[in-house]
């Protein structure tokens, strides 16, 4: 079993430990813990506080060996260590080294909170001091706390929520002793008892609670090496961060296992992220639960808003953001295409995605429905983005300001849900003239003279639309999985309607947002049919939606260019031959109009390596070097030992932005499956390896599970690619090529 705890750990720049449930973020002064999305108090466990010397999955080895708040102690200890057990226990690990000839008699106390009246530990249970309290005045649920120790203590006092602990110890010359403060959360108090019991007992709670992670790694995830640094090290460091964003908490609204968006921050769980990309991420484990428990969380009726997917579910509810509201009030999903990203999981794991099926197939059609009906307003089968930006997730991108820069821009400068009362007139008319001089917009745009014009236009633009690329590639992909699914289930008439949609959006995307002069795909205006001149990333959709075809690969001179897109860590959110791109910069209106995202360039990269293979094989180097600067993004200064995943970064340094956040917004470890390895998921008894060259010396993905198999990949540039399954050879060839088995 590989030590993929201390493969990842020996570094000093991060301060997060935690599993799905809890998140612990350790400062100099204090610590703070999350629990699902809710903050704890203060004092919880305020043992954490501190600098950071040595960071790990399982555990952080503290600058300071004391802790600086919350206790006492006669003698510093010579280590101080803060874990985390995967079964959300928290632990504080002290130890103490006499180096002298004489017994040394140490005492210790600890003191703290816990949320609602506290109560001891009774004879015949693990913990010292037990605590209920509702998780929220919102959901009412309670929540359970223990506190725990290896030692026993001299004595244990309690006042309403504040406790004391105090220790008293001999330590004989030359001995070495540790003691370990445990703390355990969760909504079920059996299995927090359960889980304090275990570690308790374990005689070395640190290497048990490290042997505990690296098991999780062993047994559930594909093993990965390769001769390429940064890609091995970043498929673990991937599968870490993944794991901690799991809320696996049945609390609130919170149903089924999903993710949430950030480990800290971004705590709401997001269609946009969520049902989608961590689902392509997810169907690669071995045990494929939390693959469909997401999609029946998103899916769940008390999830959805009238039938369709909700942009954010809460502990408390569903949506609530006033960004992803239209005029009426009614609340806007995001961008998704999470039906498609659900039949991407059954076709890996067959048997338990068509029971997932069964269970939700008529709440995605329900959400399918949605499509026509409010994003369709001129029933052309191209779907739009409105009411503005936002449900896009991509606020305030130059393609939005084509037709209608002033009620974005206004929602930038002024706020969110800006409603204007005449009170900043001036002010208003100053920032329509610097629009004007920083976007390139529509030639035929009308700009207002007078106040009352400028507020008529942002009333009546409030919920523009239009009609995008990557929302209709997205319903596209859906309308096309669901026929499939339909087909599993035998629903003949859905699968003829969905078929149909798909085919219709296909055609429609090709005749109408295909500029054959500039030989791109652009945004389009609904119903007039004009074309949003602003070359996007989101144009390059088409080819992760496998809808591009021959004719349309002159379209990738846009993106190999250095003039637009092709920047040492693409692709920027806004191509640098964009018209007015100094202006722009300089108005500081860069939020999506300047960096690189994660979340876009992921499926460019999946779309590439596509064309690569189904379109033109001459596109296979670049395809290779596009992947692996987009791996490269994840390690600032080229830091082998800093992986991090962000919201954004700097396109041309990979400075990140959020560097903390380990951002739950985009796939690489399906990229990384699929077209590395080469495994290419199937309705069929067929396993397609078609692999493109990274120009490698050698990587092996094994333990794969897929259809029920266990599938294999091993190439060496010396002795050949070798497929295995069930631990038979299959298929062996000298060299990198698609292979086909039966």
């Amino acid at each position: 079993m590989r030590n993929i705890c201390e493969y990842l750990g020996g570094r000093a720049d991060k301060n997060f430990l935690g599993t799905g449930n809890i998140g612990l973020q350790m400062g100099a002064l204090e610590s703070r813990l999350i629990f699902v999305q809710k903050w704890q108090p203060e004092n919880l466990f305020p043992w954490a506080a501190g600098g950071v010397r040595s960071w790990a999955p399982d555990r952080v080895e503290m600058e300071e060996t004391a802790p600086p708040f919350g206790a006492r102690l006669s003698l510093l200890p010579s280590a101080r260590w803060i874990c985390v057990a995967r079964n959300d226990i928290l632990g504080l690990a002290l130890e103490w080294q006499n180096d002298t000839p004489q017994p040394i008699t140490v005492q210790a106390s600890f003191s703290g909170l816990l949320p609602g009246a506290a109560r001891p530990g009774a004879a015949t249970e693990a913990g010292l001091l037990y605590a209920e309290s509702p998780y929220s005045e919102r959901v009412p649920e309670p929540v359970h706390y223990a506190l725990a120790s290896s030692l026993t203590p001299q004595s244990v006092e309690f006042s309403g929520v504040e406790y004391q602990v105090a220790f008293t110890f001999s330590l004989a010359p030359q001995a070495r002793l540790t003691l370990t403060l445990l703390l355990g959360i969760g909504t079920d108090q059996r299995a927090v008892e359960a889980a304090l019991s275990g570690w308790i007992e374990s005689a070395d709670l640190l290497n048990s609670v490290r042997q505990d992670w690296n098991a999780w790694f062993d047994r559930e995830i594909p093993r990965f090496q390769a001769s390429n640094p940064y890609f091995e090290k970043l498929y673990y460091y991937r599968w870490w961060s993944l794991y901690t964003k799991m809320i696996t908490a049945r609390l609130g609204h919170f149903l089924y296992p999903a993710p949430r968006e950030g480990t800290v921050a971004f705590e709401g769980c997001v269609s946009y992220s969520g049902a989608c990309i961590s689902v392509d991420e997810l169907r690669w484990m071995r045990n494929p639960a939390w693959a469909f428990s997401t999609t029946k969380e998103f899916f769940s009726p008390e999830n959805l808003n009238d039938g369709y997917l909700a942009n954010h579910i809460w502990d408390w509810g569903i949506d609530g953001d006033e960004s992803n509201q239209d005029a009426s009030g009614r609340s806007v999903p995001y961008q998704n295409y999470a039906v498609a990203a659900f039949h991407g999981a059954l076709l890996v794991h067959p048997d338990e995605g068509l029971k997932t099926l069964r269970a939700t197939w008529p709440h995605l059609c329900s959400n399918l429905e949605s499509y026509p009906r409010l994003f369709d307003i001129d029933q052309d089968n191209l779907y739009e983005t409105y009411p503005w930006s936002n449900s896009a997730g991509q606020e305030w991108a130059a393609r939005f300001l084509y037709f209608n820069p002033i009620s974005e821009i206004l929602r930038y400068e002024r706020d969110r849900t800006y409603s204007p009362d005449g009170s900043c007139g001036d002010a208003d008319l100053e920032l329509l003239q610097k629009i004007r001089a920083s976007v390139v917009t529509d030639p035929a745009l009308h700009w207002p003279q007078t106040t009352q014009a400028l507020y008529q236009r942002y009333a009546e633009d409030r919920d523009h639309r239009l009609a995008t690329v990557d929302q209709c590639a997205y319903a596209y992909r859906n309308f096309a999985s669901a026929a499939s699914l339909a087909h599993q289930i035998g629903d003949l008439a859905l699968e003829n309607r969905y078929a149909s949609l798909a085919e219709r959006t296909r055609l429609q995307m090709l005749a109408v947002m295909w500029h054959p002069q500039d030989a791109f795909f652009y945004d389009v205006k609904p119903i007039v049919y004009k074309h949003a001149r602003v070359k996007s990333v989101t144009g390059f959709y088409v080819f992760w939606a496998r809808i591009a075809k021959n004719e349309h690969l002159p379209m990738l001179r846009h993106l190999f260019n250095p003039k637009t897109f092709w920047t040492s860590f693409p692709l920027p959110s806004l191509p640098l031959d964009y018209e007015k791109y100094a202006e722009l910069q300089a108005a500081n209106w860069t939020y999506w109009n300047y960096c690189t995202w994660p979340r876009t360039t992921c499926h460019v990269v999946d779309g590439l390596l596509w064309a690569a293979k189904a379109l033109d094989s001459t596109l296979a180097k670049n395809a290779a070097l596009l992947f692996d600067r987009y791996t490269r993004m994840h390690f600032p200064n080229g830091d082998i030992h800093r992986p991090n995943i962000a919201e954004r970064y700097d396109p041309h340094t990979a400075e990140p932005m959020f560097a903390n956040l380990d951002y739950n917004h985009s796939s690489w470890i399906d990229l990384l499956i699929q077209h590395v390895a080469g495994l290419t998921p199937q309705d069929t008894d067929e396993i397609i390896i078609d692999p493109v060259d990274m120009g490698w010396a050698s990587f092996s993905m094994t333990n794969i599970r897929y259809r029920n198999h266990d599938v294999d990949v091993e190439f060496d540039r010396e002795r050949g690619l070798v497929v295995r399954l069930d631990g038979e050879v299959k298929a062996s060839t000298p060299k990198l090529q698609k292979l086909v088995i039966q």
